[in-house]
């Protein structure tokens, strides 16, 4: 029966929102000191797939040198824009600063990462499953993407899935339905849900919400002042989300799991994270780098970050989607380089896949002693159109 719905859900997802290619667009993008004519480029031939008003708002970091370029799709013609401010939806990304608030919590010993969840629930998890707090970080819990039910429930508010997922559903679900897809040790499933658990669960053991969680231990000391899962709270900076045809669309509420993917920021915020990463007293960001799953020869999982390696380098990433924006934020930690894009077109629209390597390319073009990596990408976090966030 789950997969007749599931079938219903993208037969009726196909029908009503096809994609409308985009005229030839006319190049209008201006140089600016510390953008190379090649980069530039690079974002021209990827934003001129998607259709008007679509932006991007770049930063490129070197050391402690960032340096910001924005580009947006109008009347047919890119043109550079200071959007360095402008705040977006940043989906999945917001995975990884859930994990370092984990971590966070780990560092004042609050929690241990192998410990399972039951222990801050005041309710017993389904068929008594043991589930750790590392195993929702690096995806090995054996949780599925999505909750069972979901796609169904979604079908009627398919521009903001997650709106109605309240608390009270959550713990149905997690006392009632929840199930392992996979109960292999060495299974890996990028699972959404999952993800929302630990951020639900870390609010049972820091006693505070989400929000105040982000604000108290990431936001506010690194002063990000215009990031937050309350967008009401930064709607004069907001940039409008676009669906894959190129309309307005809804915002993404995450209901009871903002720890999925609720966060909203800035390239110049964002930044201030990244160069954290960078920072080697930083205990907890230093905890959240340690390997803790090898997927694959190519790929490793530490706590919300992918890890790529290739060559003896490790990359450090997540992309992010929801119905309007994109994301991808990607460290090379070794030489203290990374790339951050943020996007207003859907997830879902048929090149939405080449932020992402937008991104990687962006960051090997940054001016280094030997090419970082190839541009080219897998994508895990994003395969789906309502699956991520």
């Amino acid at each position: 029966m789950k997969k007749l719905y599931l079938i219903i859900f993208l037969a009726v997802f196909a029908a009503c929102s096809s994609v409308s290619n985009p005229e030839r667009a006319v190049n209008n993008l201006e140089p600016r000191p510390g953008v190379s004519g090649t980069q530039i480029d690079s974002i021209f031939q990827t934003l001129r797939y998607f259709p008007n008003q679509t932006q991007f708002s770049i930063a490129f970091i070197a050391d402690s040198s960032v340096t910001f370029y924005g580009a947006v799709r109008t009347n047919d013609t890119l043109k550079t824009i200071d959007n360095k401010s402008n705040v977006f939806e940043i989906g999945s990304l917001s995975k990884v600063f859930t994990a370092a608030l984990l971590t966070d919590l780990a560092t004042e010993n609050k929690l241990q990462l192998d410990q399972p969840i039951q222990k801050y629930l005041d309710f017993p998890l389904h068929d008594s499953l043991q589930i750790t707090f590392k195993e929702l970080a690096n995806h090995t819990s054996g949780l599925p993407r999505i909750p069972s039910g979901f796609v169904w429930e979604s079908l009627w508010h398919m521009d903001n899935p997650y709106k109605d997922y309240d608390e009270e559903k959550l713990r149905d679900y997690m006392s009632n339905e929840m199930e392992l897809a996979d109960e292999s040790e060495t299974a890996w499933q990028y699972s959404n849900i999952g993800a929302g658990i630990l951020g639900y669960t870390l609010t049972k053991v820091d006693g505070r919400s989400y929000e105040e969680m982000l604000q108290q231990r990431i936001f506010d000391p690194l002063n990000m002042q215009h990031s937050t899962t309350q967008r009401e709270l930064v709607k004069d900076r907001l940039v409008t989300g676009l669906n894959k045809r190129g309309n307005p669309t809804s915002y993404w509420d995450l209901g009871a799991i903002p720890g999925a993917g609720a966060i909203v920021s800035t390239a110049e915020n964002l930044t201030k994270f990244a160069l954290a990463n960078f920072d080697p007293n930083n205990r907890a960001l230093r905890l959240q780098q340690q390997k803790t799953f090898t997927v694959n020869s190519d790929w490793d999982m530490a706590s919300g970050w992918f890890i790529r390696k290739q060559d003896a380098k490790q990359l450090y990433w997540h992309s992010g989607g929801t119905g309007g924006y994109r994301s991808m934020l990607v460290l090379h930690l070794d030489s203290k380089k990374g790339v951050v894009i943020l996007s207003n077109i859907s997830s879902g629209h048929e090149h939405a896949s080449n932020i992402s390597s937008l991104g990687f390319f962006l960051l090997q073009s940054i001016k280094s002693q030997a090419p970082i990596l190839e541009s080219r990408t897998t994508d895990h976090s994003s395969n789906g159109q309502i699956k991520h966030s």
